[in-house]
């Protein structure tokens, strides 16, 4: 009975320990899948944030009005596109998304100011890292 309860309990302990490598190695494929990429080509191939343009686009300038659903569905789009970046390309990329939109001059004066702040909030809105938001260069 004694060489029973051993023999299991070494079993369980095996398939535990089988279990645990093949998540990590799963998750560690997951992780390495974009690395392989530039910051600029995945922010290219996220089409320049589209949806997380719109989003900001449409919170600094007010246009959602008291349409919940629509803003709701504006940011789920725009995090979904978040997180199909590397964590370390986020950021760079947030930036390089608000310098274009002041470029184009879709934003002036004191809207500036506030593009950069609500960009560098998308990562804590979306519950995602970096989840304080991110630090950027801005003029101001």
């Amino acid at each position: 009975m004694a060489k029973l309860v051993v023999l299991l309990s070494a079993f369980a302990l095996l398939l535990l320990v089988a279990n645990a490598s093949t998540y990590r190695a799963t998750v560690e494929v997951e992780e390495d899948s974009s690395r392989g990429q530039s910051c600029q080509q995945q922010f290219e191939q996220q089409e320049r944030f589209r949806h997380c343009q719109r989003c900001v686009q449409q919170e600094i300038q007010g246009s959602q009005g008291g349409r919940w659903n629509q803003r709701q569905k504006c940011f789920k789009q725009c995090c979904q596109e978040l997180q199909e970046v590397d964590r370390r390309c986020r950021c760079q990329n947030l930036e390089q998304m608000v310098r274009h939109q002041q470029q184009q001059g879709q934003f002036r004066g004191e809207d500036v100011q506030e593009l950069y702040e609500t960009a560098s909030e998308l990562p804590s809105m979306c519950n995602i890292s970096p989840s304080q938001g991110c630090q950027f260069r801005s003029p101001y």
